[in-house]
């Protein structure tokens, strides 16, 4: 591959003295000088037979919009606590009523358009509270896909820095660490063994590059999800796949468990856990992060919940406090304590008759928290905001977690909620082929 060809950028702070004498605007120069910085040096536009990424800032900048506009919560006619036995009547006041949750939408990102058709956000995920990065795809035979990256300081409003375009993939799920991007795809590509891809990219100064390119072969026709702590990388593929731990400096497998209808895996760092979710039916193995003895991954326990019974479903979690909160489809939230399997918790999918909708567009497919907030992604129902009386990460993994359900979140053009990530007080969006949404938290 030839070597990438880079450009740089010197800046400076402070503008330069005129009508000076040649002594003195010497010294001004040099002072000037020390006081201008040099941008990071970033790549440029590239591009492959499969890959193209667009870097440029003025042509990133024309597709996100930033705005200053109250999200509402319509409220439930009545405050209702979603528990493990079902709906039931709150008793006293929710733990916040939708007016203690102020939201506001800051910005929009509209999808990438690939080969002349518009994909659909899938995924999307943070890392050192300073980045995030989307994954895009499009339904049916067509395989093209696409990756975002956004950067930001604190509570500044993101920016897009970077866009990788998949001429020949799909883009199901994505992950980011300090240095790498990965992307889990179904390659297109009829020489390759299996469609299951996962590739990494570098990511240089918030800037997705191809010099440094990466991928491994995985079984199965889809690579369904990945995460990495920057030490190791896991990954999912589909229905007769498997979990696999890889090497980040060059993705070589570390290790791999055969599992059927592997859809998705986190983390459990403080309890040095790998959960997987596996569909029809709903199950999540745990195994020991770390250890690949004989390579293969130690397999600790697998527990059963309710739903992720649709075929193709991607059945996301997260984990917090020792529990999966699984977004189970046809059973809405499910929360599960990784120690014993006992369910502790639950919030059932919005009722598809009651909206009018079709119940194969109504199936919870995210679920994020942070503190005693949640945000449920449903499909064409929208984005649901619910509240706990205690964080959630904070109460014991085998205590009862109430759950009050505050209302649904009033976007005027979402199309689907395809999935939700909430971090520092931040609500992330991907809402199909309506892009992406940047929602502030308050």
């Amino acid at each position: 591959m030839p070597p990438v060809e880079m450009i740089a950028e010197i800046r400076c702070i402070r503008p330069c003295a005129r009508g000076l004498g040649a002594g003195i605007a010497s010294l001004f120069l040099v002072a000037s000088l020390s006081a201008c910085y040099e941008q990071a040096v970033v790549p440029a536009d590239e591009a492959n037979d499969r890959i193209v990424i667009t870097n440029d800032d003025l042509e990133l900048e024309r597709r996100i919009e930033y705005v200053d506009e109250e999200v509402v919560i319509e409220p439930m006619a009545a405050p209702m606590v979603a528990t493990p036995t079902g709906w039931a009547a709150a008793s006293s006041s929710p733990a916040l009523a939708p007016r203690d949750v102020t939201l506001t939408l800051r910005g929009e990102a509209s999808s990438p358009v690939v080969n002349g058709q518009t994909v659909q956000a899938t995924m999307i995920t943070e890392s050192d509270g300073n980045r995030a990065i989307v994954s895009y795809n499009v339904r049916g035979p067509s395989s093209l896909g696409a990756l975002d990256l956004f950067a930001f300081e604190g509570d500044q409003d993101p920016r897009l820095e970077s866009s990788a375009q998949f001429l020949t993939a799909d883009v199901s799920a994505v992950a980011v660490d300090a240095s790498f991007a990965y992307a889990a795809q179904a390659s297109g590509d009829e020489s390759l063994p299996a469609p299951a891809f996962l590739e990494r990219f570098v990511v240089s100064s918030t800037k997705l590059t191809l010099d440094g390119l990466a991928a491994a072969q995985l079984s199965s026709f889809a690579a369904t999800s990945t995460t990495s702590d920057g030490s190791v990388v896991y990954a999912t593929s589909g229905d007769a796949g498997s979990v696999y731990a890889l090497d980040p400096s060059d993705l070589s497998i570390l290790a791999e468990y055969a599992l059927d209808n592997a859809r998705w895996v986190e983390l459990d760092a403080s309890n040095n856990r790998v959960v997987v979710a596996q569909g029809t039916p709903g199950r999540l193995s745990v195994f020991e992060a770390g250890n690949f003895t004989g390579g293969t991954l130690n397999l600790l326990s697998t527990f059963t919940f309710p739903g992720a019974d649709v075929a193709g479903a991607k059945t996301a979690f997260e984990i917090h406090g020792g529990k999966a909160f699984v977004a189970a489809g046809s059973a809405g939230v499910q929360v599960v304590c990784l120690d014993d399997g006992e369910i502790v918790g639950s919030v059932p999918r919005p009722d598809p008759s009651s909206l009018g909708l079709d119940p194969s567009v109504v199936m919870t497919n995210s679920v994020t928290v942070e503190g005693d907030l949640m945000f449920i992604s449903n499909g064409e129902a929208g984005v649901y905001a619910a509240a706990a009386e205690n964080s959630f990460s904070g109460t014991p993994c085998t205590d009862t977690q109430p759950i009050t359900v505050l209302g649904q979140l009033r976007f005027d053009d979402l199309q689907s909620a395809n999935h939700v990530h909430f971090s520092a007080n931040r609500l992330w969006v991907a809402a199909g082929l309506g892009g992406v949404k940047v929602v502030r938290v308050r």
